[in-house]
């Protein structure tokens, strides 16, 4: 019987076209109803008093959005639990990440939602205003239920957490310490900051191919060819992270002469980020291709396409000058350093006696690896870089990092020194002592660009003194969301990791 329920988001309007022909009122609840609890049934009942007929629309497992692990049940699972409840006529599962659509297509004479929605300052995503012009447009009207309210996060977190008791101590912690509120409020108070983001553009291409095997003759794997994607990395996807939280982003970077490779590289800058990029003549733009087995994308090799030589000498002059120009009208200066020779000794010079918060990542990677570490500038505010990389940096294999990263701290004149560790989480180092965090991510599909995010997002914070754990915090929170994306495909969004905190932290 329940089944009868189910519809397709193409098949809803005939059927409630039906429904309307024969006089019958339409009620809407939109939702993702991972675990269905009393306050939801609550909610549909009043939902279907104001009406005849009762359409929930479910938000589909690929646009779920509220942090590691969700959702829980799977979008089969959640539609079937929704068409098993008397109160409602009809399941659809929802196309699209918003509500907006399904709201066309059903038409409702009236958009039902709880009680916690009926505040729209509370609404992180702002979707409300949207779905109720959506509502209006449609002839229908938005109303709020009164029943008592209930989280299904919160259910989740107490007996379906994805993390290990000792993760699950340190998120009631931060919670009690700081809560969810306090840190959203703290992240919106970054807004006015203007900052400077300098480094290399990197063009990232994925070209996906399926192994079918060994040659008879060669002893290497043979392809096939499948699909291609490019992204915007290196500085430029720091620039589009910190433009998340600041309304003011300037790049600072340098291309080649290929005129799609820049037209593809500034169509892939938020609307807020203004790029001021060098064109080097004797250089192409820095592209790294690498391919990938698409199935259980695992990497299989990788061609860089870089002159990795300091600029030229005129070139170094006009960088210099745009330095010099930009500097003084922001705030603070980040600097993802990939030692691909666009930063000259000179610059590094200019940038740490510059007076100016600076913020530092110089990465270690096979084109550079032990020649580009933090040692090569003189002073620095904050310094992020992972665990290698700190060793590289202070010769030192097997010391305790606290121990290491004090160290480099007291060289560069640190006021925060963080060392990402992967699957470890991370730490962060201040003269008060240090401070560790677990990791939160729960699922890795691919690592290419999380510390990138983790230092653009947290540069901004320890600028405005954040304490060590909360800096920590934010920081497993923005890469545990990027190592869930492909490359540098999507930036953080703002709202999503507002969500994924309160999700956490519920």
């Amino acid at each position: 019987m329940s089944e009868a329920k189910i519809k397709k988001l193409s098949e809803i309007r005939a059927a409630l076209d039906k429904e309307r022909a024969a006089g019958r009122k339409i009620a809407h609840c939109h939702g993702v109803f991972d675990l269905v609890h009393p306050g939801h049934i609550v909610h549909l009942k009043q939902a279907r008093k104001s009406a005849d007929i009762l359409v929930v629309t479910v938000t589909p497992d690929r646009f779920v959005n509220k942090g590691p692990g969700r959702p829980v049940f799977h979008e089969g699972l959640r539609v079937e639990t929704l068409a098993a409840i008397e109160y409602v006529d009809y399941v659809v599962l929802n196309e699209s990440p918003t509500a907006t659509a399904a709201i066309r297509q059903v038409r409702p004479d009236f958009y039902i939602k709880g009680s916690d929605y009926a505040d729209p300052q509370r609404d992180l995503t702002g979707k409300i205003g949207e779905e109720e012009r959506a509502v209006k447009e449609c002839g229908g009207s938005l109303y709020f239920t009164d029943g008592f309210t209930s989280s299904s996060s919160e259910l989740i977190n107490r007996f379906f957490n994805a993390y290990p008791m000792e993760t699950q101590k340190y998120l009631k912690r931060i919670a009690a310490d700081h809560g969810s509120d306090k840190i959203i409020a703290s992240l919106d108070d970054l807004r006015s900051l203007k900052i400077l983001v300098v480094g290399e553009t990197i063009l990232d291409q994925y070209t996906y191919a399926n192994p079918v095997g060994k040659p008879t003759k060669s002893p290497i794997v043979s392809t096939v060819y499948e699909s291609q994607e490019h992204f915007g990395g290196g500085a430029l996807a720091t620039a589009n992270h910190a433009a998340a939280f600041c309304e003011t982003v300037t790049l600072l970077s340098a291309t080649g002469e290929n005129d799609w490779e820049r037209r593809f590289l500034k169509s892939k800058l938020r609307s807020n980020v203004r790029m001021e990029a060098l064109i080097t003549t004797d250089r192409p733009t820095v592209r790294k291709r690498r391919f990938i087995e698409s199935t259980f994308m695992t990497k299989m090799f990788e061609i860089q396409y870089l002159v990795d030589t300091p600029i030229g000498e005129e070139e170094e002059r006009q960088f210099l000058a745009s330095l010099n120009r930009e500097i003084p009208l922001h705030d603070l200066i980040i600097v993802n350093d990939f030692g691909h020779g666009l930063i000259t000794p000179a610059a590094r010079k200019l940038l740490s006696g510059c007076g100016k918060f600076l913020a530092l990542n110089t990465q270690a990677n096979s084109a550079n690896l032990g020649y580009n570490t933090v040692t090569r500038y003189d002073r620095a505010d904050y310094v992020a870089i992972d665990e290698p990389e700190l060793r590289l940096a202070t010769r030192d294999k097997y010391g305790e990092i606290p121990t290491l990263a004090a160290a480099l701290q007291k060289k560069l004149g640190t006021r925060i020194f963080l060392v990402s560790r992967g699957g470890n989480g991370t730490i962060a180092h201040t003269d008060d002592g240090w401070v560790s965090a677990p990791a939160l991510a729960t699922k890795v599909v691919d690592r290419v660009g999380a510390g990138d995010t983790l230092f653009a997002a947290t540069s901004p914070c320890a600028y405005k003194r954040m304490p060590p754990d909360l800096l920590c915090f934010i920081g497993n929170c923005v890469g545990a969301m990027a190592v869930g994306v492909v490359g540098n495909r999507e930036s953080i969004e703002q709202v999503a990791l507002y969500k994924f905190i309160q999700t956490l932290l519920k």
